[in-house]
């Protein structure tokens, strides 16, 4: 699959689904508890609201790939606002009937900023979810790629003294541990312009066996020790690679554990190494500048600052 969107499309696929169910649950349920909305009367009106709700979220996902939380929490408070529609309408009936026009802007207006002011508010939420000692006890990936397995195993194995595309690691010690050092793609948080940075742990290989292994990688995360078990399998399936990898981990974190399963970002994480090592061009999600909603908006409110940061980064 060469073709970048669709790529795109089909590794992001379990957000596409999550975010369509948040969008139209909330109107069904609406719909029943509140009954119809008169703007959207009419089969022909409820076709064209679903279907800029699939666009909206399919835009988010083509145009901002790096980013899931702000896809889910669009789809959410357009589902809510679905929902009370038929409520919001009856409000500037509340009016006295010389003032309902103004009533019925008023309440547009308040609309969009409860909206928009409710979209921020659910994306501050991450900064508490790395608090939140729950999520999954295994990270588990699964990829296919046109390639032999012995081929395959050779280029995703953690091996000492190598160094392949963003990975380089260093000789064994006498403990058997070496320095693994890997470049990724995030974001200033002063300027907001994406750039790349480089992260440091220590790994150990614990056993290797034709096409399979097992290592052990030890990293700090705000002063703690943490330590990872990673199993990798590769299998042949004619010329096909199925490449799998189980981490148990030892930290727990519900935000990163429900990314990484809606972004399928294991899978991504493999392909992108076998791409790099086949010398084509990576069309991998972790490989491209890491650029948001979010972002976009804080560099278009600093343009107003007297000392704004750089020109580059996301685009609203």
């Amino acid at each position: 699959m060469k073709n970048k969107y669709l790529y795109r499309v089909f590794r992001l696929r379990r957000l596409i689904f999550l975010s369509l169910i948040l969008l139209f649950v909330p109107w069904a349920v609406g719909t029943q508890v509140f009954g119809h909305s008169a703007l959207l009367a009419g089969s022909k009106m409820q076709l064209v609201t679903a279907l800029f709700g699939v666009f909206a979220i399919m835009l988010l996902v083509l145009i901002y790939p790096r980013v899931w939380w702000e896809t889910v929490t669009t789809a959410l408070v357009l589902g809510m606002t679905l929902m009370l529609l038929p409520v919001i309408e009856m409000l500037p009936d509340l009016a006295p009937t010389q003032n309902q026009g103004k009533a019925t802007a008023w309440t547009i207006i308040g609309t969009v900023l409860v909206s928009f002011f409710l979209w921020l508010g659910l994306n501050w939420l991450p900064s508490v979810f790395p608090h939140v000692p729950l999520g999954l006890r295994e990270w588990k990936s699964r990829a296919r790629y046109l390639i032999p397995a012995q081929r395959a195993f050779d280029i995703l194995k953690t091996a000492p003294d190598s160094y392949s595309g963003k990975y380089k690691t260093g000789p064994v010690g006498d403990d058997g541990l070496f320095t693994v050092s890997m470049n990724v793609n995030t974001v200033n948080p002063d300027t907001w312009d994406p750039e790349n940075m480089e992260m440091l742990y220590k790994c150990k290989i614990e056993q290797e066996s034709g096409t399979s292994q097992v290592i052990s990688t030890y990293y700090m995360v705000e002063g703690e020790a943490n330590v990872d078990v990673k199993r990798l399998t590769v299998r042949g399936e004619g010329q096909t690679a199925i490449c799998e990898t189980v981490t148990i981990r030892s930290r727990r974190n519900l935000y990163e554990d429900l990314g990484f399963w809606v972004q399928d970002f294991g899978a991504d994480h493999l392909h992108a190494r076998l791409d790099a090592a086949e010398g084509l061009s990576s069309i991998a999600l972790v490989d491209l500048p890491y650029v948001s909603p979010l972002v976009g908006l804080a560099r278009f409110f600093e343009q107003f600052n007297e000392d704004p940061p750089g020109k580059s980064g996301g685009s609203i």
